[in-house]
C-alpha cells in the first residue's frame, strides 16, 4: 500500500470527478482494466471523486465516454506536475530529491494515532494508554507486534472487552469495544440487606421482604442500612430473608451565585491577526516571532496534519494562530437579563459537577430562588431528583 502511494506521488496523479448515471459500470470497467483507483469517495449515486495515475487519465476519459459519464480533473499532484511548474529552476530539482528521500524515510514510522469506537473512555486516555506499549508518533513500524500488544492491553484493562490495532500507511488505527459492567447478581435464596447508594431524603418505601429501617422523610447517607434482611413472625420467630423493596429517594443538588448589574465584559472589535507555525515532529518554525499588536485579545489555534493520502501522514503539522482583538466595555444588565445569565452559568456548573443530564428528565425538578441585592441579584438554583436509591448488599 505504501509503495503504491509513493509510486503515485513520483509518477504523478490527478484527482478526478466522475459524474453520470452509470457509475457502477464505469467502476467495473476500471477494475477489469486494472486501473488503480485511490481514495475513492462516493458523494451520491451519480457522483464520485477518485485519485488516479496521470498516465491512466486518457483511458479513464475513454471509459467515461463509453459509460456516458463526465470526467473532470479537479487537482493535479505529484512530482511530474511539480517539475513542470518549476522546470527552469534547478534549485527545485535538488529540493525535490531531498523531499523524496525524506518522504521515503518517513514511511517507516508511525506519524498519527487514530482512535475509533470509544464512547466513555476519552481519545486522549486511549492514546496515552497505547503509547505506554510503544504505539506512538515516531515509532518504527517494524518493531510493533500489533497482535501481542492488543492482547497485553486487553489483559491489563478490564474496561475494554476488545481492542484491535492496525497500521495503515503511517497511521496506527486503534479500534476498541468498551466493556459493559455487569450488575452483581445475588442469589434470591441468600440473605441480603438493602443499603443507600446515594445521599438522599426518602420519598417512598415499599418493602416486599425484610424490615424497613427508615421512613419517608428520613435523610440518609450513602451506605446507610435501609432494609434489613430479617423478619419477625409470631410463630416463626426471627429469620433471615432476601430483602426486596422499592425505595425512592430525593437527591438535592444546589448552587448559588451573586453578580452585579454593572459588569465589565469583553467585546470583539472585529480586528484579527494571523500567525503561522510549522511543526516538524518536535521542531517548530515560527513565521511571526513578534508580539501581538493588540493590547487585549483572545487566541484561537487550529492545526492540520500534512498527509498525502487518507492514511499516509507525514510528521508535519501546520498551525494557524488567530488573535482576535477585544476591548473591555461596561454593560448594565436588567434584572431579567442578569437572572437568565446567572441561571445559565449555574446550570453549566451543576451539569459539569453532577452530570444532571444522566437522570430521566421526568424525575428532575428544577427551581430557582432569586433575591434582589443593592447592586445586583443572588440566584440559588436547586435540582431535586427522584431516583431508586436502594442497593443490595450481602450480609
Amino acid at each position: 500500500m505504501i509503495f503504491k502511494i509513493i509510486y503515485m506521488f513520483f509518477a504523478g496523479y490527478v484527482t478526478v470527478n466522475i459524474e453520470g448515471f452509470f457509475i457502477e459500470r464505469f467502476l467495473n470497467i476500471c477494475r477489469n482494466k486494472n486501473i488503480v483507483l485511490q481514495d475513492l469517495h462516493r458523494e451520491n449515486n451519480t457522483y464520485i471523486k477518485v485519485k488516479i495515475l496521470k498516465s491512466d487519465f486518457k483511458e479513464i476519459r475513454h471509459i467515461a465516454r463509453t459509460t456516458k459519464c463526465k470526467a473532470k480533473i479537479e487537482k493535479k499532484s505529484g512530482i511530474p506536475f511539480f517539475l513542470n511548474k518549476y522546470r527552469k529552476r534547478k534549485i527545485f530539482a535538488v529540493a525535490l530529491i531531498v523531499i523524496a528521500i525524506f518522504i521515503f524515510g518517513m514511511t517507516k514510522f508511525i506519524w498519527n494515532v487514530e482512535v475509533r469506537g470509544n464512547e466513555k473512555i476519552s481519545k486522549e486516555e486511549i492514546i496515552n494508554l497505547v503509547s505506554q506499549y510503544g504505539i506512538k508518533k515516531g515509532k518504527l513500524k517494524s518493531s510493533i507486534n500489533t497482535e501481542k500488544l492488543s492482547n497485553a492491553i486487553r489483559l491489563d484493562r478490564g474496561d475494554l472487552s476488545w481492542i484491535g490495532i492496525s497500521i495503515k500507511g503511517t497511521n496506527a488505527i486503534i479500534t476498541i469495544e468498551e466493556a459493559i459492567e455487569a450488575p452483581e447478581i445475588i442469589d434470591k435464596n441468600e440473605m441480603c440487606n438493602i443499603i443507600a447508594k446515594e445521599d438522599a431524603i426518602i420519598s417512598k418505601i415499599i418493602v416486599q421482604s425484610g424490615t424497613a429501617k427508615v421512613s419517608v422523610g428520613d435523610e440518609v447517607k450513602k451506605g446507610d442500612l435501609l432494609v434489613e434482611g430479617v423478619m419477625n413472625g409470631e410463630h416463626t420467630g426471627t429469620r433471615e430473608v432476601h430483602a426486596e423493596a422499592n425505595i425512592l429517594g430525593k437527591i438535592v443538588y444546589e448552587k448559588e451565585k451573586k453578580e452585579n448589574f454593572v459588569q465589565n465584559i469583553k467585546v470583539e472589535t472585529g480586528n484579527e491577526e494571523e500567525k503561522n507555525e510549522i511543526c516538524i515532529n518536535k521542531f517548530k518554525i515560527n513565521f511571526n516571532k513578534g508580539v501581538s499588536k493588540f493590547k487585549n485579545y483572545d487566541t484561537i489555534t487550529s492545526s492540520k496534519k500534512v498527509k498525502l493520502f487518507s492514511n499516509f501522514y507525514l510528521p508535519i503539522e501546520i498551525k494557524k494562530i488567530t488573535n482576535i482583538e477585544v476591548v473591555n466595555e461596561e454593560k448594565i444588565y436588567t434584572e431579567e437579563e442578569l437572572k437568565e445569565k446567572i441561571i445559565k452559568e449555574l446550570e453549566q456548573e451543576l451539569e459539569l459537577e453532577y452530570q444532571i443530564s444522566k437522570y430521566e428528565e421526568n424525575n428532575v425538578n428544577k427551581t430557582d430562588y432569586t433575591s434582589l441585592q443593592e447592586d445586583g441579584i443572588k440566584v440559588k438554583l436547586v435540582y431535586e431528583i427522584q431516583e431508586e436509591i436502594g442497593e443490595k448488599q450481602l450480609k
